[in-house]
């Protein structure tokens, strides 16, 4: 299995769902977070091409998504570690902590080039203290982990 300095590319998921949200949220990163050197949060926001009226995916959604998920952490799992994502109104954000913001846009650029036209946009923010991860944790209840 790969991992990104020290923390495994993949692991164990919680899961919290709501009539019209859910948050995915990779366990037990927090022991590892402070000495990983991640401190850069890359988010891939996927707007759905048909929600739902509650603002989830759909099942064609879901299934794009889920196959464009895939690729990302193929594509990034040296170097970027998918750490949650939120997923309401339309849209899918997944949330990644990576060392080196231009990297993962490289990787990204890579991973997409012989693909269609996503339907997706990107922000990025310094997170060195993954005070966002804990948040999502916190609002799960989960916040201790």
């Amino acid at each position: 299995m790969a991992s990104v300095n020290g923390i495994p590319s993949d692991g164990e998921w919680y899961l919290a769902e709501g009539r019209s949200s859910m948050i995915r949220a990779r366990q037990n990163l927090l022991p590892l977070a402070a000495e990983s050197g991640l401190t850069e949060r890359v988010v891939v926001t996927w707007r759905c091409r048909a929600p739902l009226p509650s603002g989830l995916p759909s099942r064609a959604d879901y299934a794009e998504l889920a196959q464009f998920e895939g690729l990302l952490v193929e594509f990034l799992e040296y170097g970027a570690i998918l750490a949650f994502v939120i997923t309401q109104d339309g849209t899918a954000n997944l949330n990644f902590y990576t060392s080196s913001e231009d990297w993962f846009l490289e990787r990204l650029n890579d991973a997409l080039a012989d693909k269609p036209a996503m339907p997706i946009e990107l922000s990025g923010v310094e997170d060195p203290e993954w005070s966002e991860y804990r948040a999502v944790l916190q609002a799960i209840g989960k916040e201790n982990r």
